[in-house]
């Protein structure tokens, strides 16, 4: 039997991780990823979580863009700080996904991204080799002390 949204029921098997039934993409079945802002720095947080699909990038970007609006910044003034600790390497069709949208008009001043992952670093470094203002780090304290030195100093 079936529910509601095309949820699984005790008749189908629940999605797994990486998997998603076409009825319930839009209801990943674990937080893929997690945006939160602080309007004060014009700051966005994002977390990465999972492995995505190209759906989900395009979605991650349309949410992240929402959240920029919402603390009544524009686009392209914030600047982001992105935690890749927990986010596997993603197949070569999302790097590219991630690739195209890093370089958009709608992208940050400067962008932070950290993980204690060397594969994944050099992942991010080649997602984010064409665009300026970037730098990638194994830990959070160094990609805070980066993003927030500079921008002191522009502030001063």
């Amino acid at each position: 039997s079936s529910s509601a949204g095309g949820r699984a029921t005790a008749g189908r098997p629940k999605a797994q991780r990486g998997v998603y039934p076409i009825a319930t993409r839009r209801r990943y079945p674990i937080a893929m990823f997690e945006i939160t802002t602080d309007p004060r720095l014009r700051l966005v947080r994002l977390t990465l979580k999972s492995m995505l699909t190209e759906e989900q990038v395009a979605d991650l970007y349309r949410q992240e863009h929402q959240a920029i609006r919402a603390m009544g910044c524009a686009i392209g003034e914030h600047i982001c700080i992105v935690d890749l600790t927990a986010c596997p390497l993603q197949v070569k069709e999302v790097a590219e996904a991630f690739r195209q949208n890093i370089g958009s008009p709608h992208q940050a001043r400067r962008l932070a991204m950290f993980t204690g992952q060397a594969l994944a670093r050099m992942q991010a470094k080649r997602v984010a080799r064409e665009r300026a203002g970037v730098a990638i780090f194994e830990h959070r304290e160094e990609a805070e002390a980066w993003l927030f030195g500079t921008e002191a100093q522009k502030a001063a």
